[in-house]
């Protein structure tokens, strides 16, 4: 008997070609194996639309921006007529300024023109504080602080003290929001 010794060939040689010669015997005859052109063609039309699922996990890409809620509309409309543009003109300026942090870090402060709106819709509303709706994007208990915080301030007696100027039904809808705003605040520190 003779013993013919094979050459050594790598492993993975070897295997890579078993597996390739399995898959042609397991082939559908209906389908023909892909050939490497229409592969990379494929591979470039991909790259060249930007295929989203295609990404490199070395490559770093920009964050996308979330998408909007379906409710984000009705939102944007509620607070454009809870706080319109030239209320919180009047608003803003005697806002107090946020305290500074010693240490820095933590999470960034919600803005003020999103917490006053949600202020405004719980005073105009009459709901507790704990039934505001998330959809204002603010927490309740960031509102209810903030309406603390500006009530210690005296924001609402200063904005008292702002002339009554423009749209004179503006004005009625300001001292609505104050009136609210002072029961709230006297029930809160008595």
């Amino acid at each position: 008997m003779t013993n013919h010794a094979r050459p050594a060939q790598p492993f993975g040689r070897t295997v890579g070609a078993e597996i390739a010669r399995q898959a042609q015997q397991h082939a559908h005859p209906a389908v023909a194996p892909r050939r490497d052109e229409a592969a990379l063609a494929t591979l470039l039309r991909a790259r060249q639309r930007g295929d989203a699922q295609r990404q490199e996990p070395w490559v770093r890409r920009a964050p996308e921006a979330p998408p909007k809620p379906p409710h984000a509309d009705v939102i944007e409309h509620l607070a454009a007529r809870l706080v319109p543009s030239s209320l919180w003109g009047v608003v803003e300026p005697l806002i107090p300024p946020a305290k500074v942090r010693r240490q820095g870090g933590g999470r960034s402060r919600v803005s003020d023109r999103a917490v006053f709106t949600a202020i405004v819709f719980v005073l105009t509303s009459g709901c507790a504080w704990r039934h505001l709706p998330a959809t204002f994007g603010v927490t309740v208990p960031t509102v209810h602080r903030r309406f603390q915080e500006w009530t210690d301030a005296g924001l609402w007696l200063r904005l008292r003290r702002v002339p009554a100027e423009g749209n004179p039904a503006e004005s009625e809808w300001l001292r609505l929001v104050l009136d609210a705003a002072e029961r709230r605040g006297t029930r809160a520190a008595g």
